[in-house]
């Protein structure tokens, strides 16, 4: 995933106490502001921008270096094909070290987009590390209805009403509830280069979350990222091959004009200060 997301910011917050990049702003407190462009925005194997252009992501995280608690923002670009261009997520959390060789994080981000307030949501994210290994876990319990799965709702009831359908056919309402949990590793290679592996699943209680050309539903998905990285003249530098086991007829219908996760290579660069 490219977005620089409050469950990944989480693990390097651990160590931003000693971070030249951060700001210092008091003995106990500093602030870290990472700025990336990417070519893609992509989150959970689906892209956020349906022409795949560059997209600007930039995040500000005050950070508590004692006790571990971090409050921040991010914001990016976004197309999906709808009335909102941005996306801005507001987070608070904590993280800290378990032992020498472990970690967590425990966060709560808000997630919104000026324009489609359908999108907006919140979501609980929780992650526990031990040395390269991460293992993590999202939940939210606020989705809303897309207007394609309204809309496509509100033809099927005039036709059971017409009785061309029978009420069996109806189109229920979008569960409110999803769970994605996920497992990356990282192998530190020579020459400052990082190999990132992540495997991650989504589920819903909703029977019908995903609709595929064929007419049949499925209420889960996996998506996977292989990605290299390397520091390089102060920036990160990163390319991730990220691919979902979904079709295009269901990210289309689960996302509207939007709906792009078919496999692609994400190119990107960030810095932090």
């Amino acid at each position: 995933m490219n977005k620089i997301a409050p469950w990944v910011l989480a693990s390097s917050l651990l160590g931003l106490s000693c971070a030249a990049q951060a700001i210092d702003l008091t003995a106990e407190t500093l602030l870290d502001i990472n700025i990336g462009l990417s070519s893609d925005y992509r989150v959970g194997g689906f892209s956020l921008d349906q022409n795949e252009s560059p997209a600007l992501l930039t995040s500000a995280t005050l950070v508590h270096k004692i006790s571990g608690l971090y409050a921040g923002v991010f914001t990016a670009n976004v197309d999906m094909g709808t009335d909102s261009n941005r996306e801005w997520d507001y987070y608070v959390g904590i993280a800290r070290p378990i032992t020498e060789n472990t970690r967590f994080s425990l966060s709560y981000v808000r997630y919104e987009y000026p324009g489609d307030s359908w999108i907006n949501f919140g979501e609980w994210v929780g992650t526990v590390g031990y040395r390269h290994a991460t293992l993590g876990l999202k939940y939210s319990n606020s989705l809303q209805n897309p207007p394609a799965r309204a809309a496509a709702a509100a033809q099927v009831d005039q036709l059971i009403g017409a009785g061309i359908l029978p009420a069996s056919a109806a189109v229920t309402p979008r569960d409110k509830h999803r769970t994605i949990g996920w497992a990356e590793y990282d192998f530190y290679l020579p020459w400052q280069t990082k190999l990132n592996l992540r495997y991650g699943h989504t589920w819903t209680p909703d029977e019908q979350a995903w609709l595929s050309e064929d007419g049949s539903y499925r209420s889960g998905y996996s998506d996977w990222q292989i990605a290299l990285s390397k520091r390089l003249y102060g920036l990160e530098w990163k390319a991730a091959y990220i691919d979902t086991d979904l079709s295009r007829a269901e990210c289309t219908n689960n996302f509207g004009d939007g709906g792009n996760c078919h496999a692609t290579v994400v190119f990107s660069a960030s810095k932090h200060f």
